[in-house]
């Protein structure tokens, strides 16, 4: 796959500007809708875009949804969802909702996907969407979140620890 401007702003530059300024940073400028705060990541990417920022409170995290431009080749994202645990700014996760295509079905699909590093994990199918960004975000994070806080409780004598 070519790395295309789209594909780059997903996968390194939000990445390293996360990595470089903090979860915790990059969710306070997004509650406080400082869109201005992003301008020299499009830059880099050489892409004009103003972003739609939405922030929420989830249990013990903060979680902040950046969109970016509309992707046309698959890896490109429609948003990037960023992670900070409430009272510990080292903790951060960085997912993206990925553009796919199957092939089989002759159709397109979201993916839900997390960077780490140099580390790129697929993790399931995302939320079909809707075209309407806040209906969309939530999905997004509704998705996302399942991998911090199952919403079934494991028993004991399942864990293996």
């Amino acid at each position: 796959m070519a790395m295309t401007p789209a594909y780059a702003l997903a996968h390194v530059f939000m990445p390293n500007l996360v990595k470089l300024k903090g979860a915790a940073t990059v969710i306070g400028v997004i509650e406080r809708k400082e869109k201005f705060f992003f301008d020299q990541v499009w830059g880099q990417a050489h892409v004009e875009h103003l972003p739609q920022l939405t922030a929420q409170d989830r249990g013990d995290y903060k979680v902040g949804v950046i969109d970016l431009p509309k992707p046309k080749e698959m890896g490109e994202a429609f948003m990037v969802g960023i992670v900070a645990k409430k009272g510990d700014p080292s903790v951060g996760r960085l997912f993206l909702l990925e553009h796919d295509y199957v092939l089989s079905k002759k159709a397109d699909r979201t993916v839900v996907t997390e960077r780490e590093g140099t580390r790129h994990t697929k993790h399931f199918d995302g939320p079909v969407l809707t075209g309407t960004f806040e209906t969309d975000a939530g999905a997004f994070i509704d998705a996302f979140m399942e991998l911090l806080i199952p919403t079934k409780v494991a028993k004991k004598e399942d864990r293996s620890w």
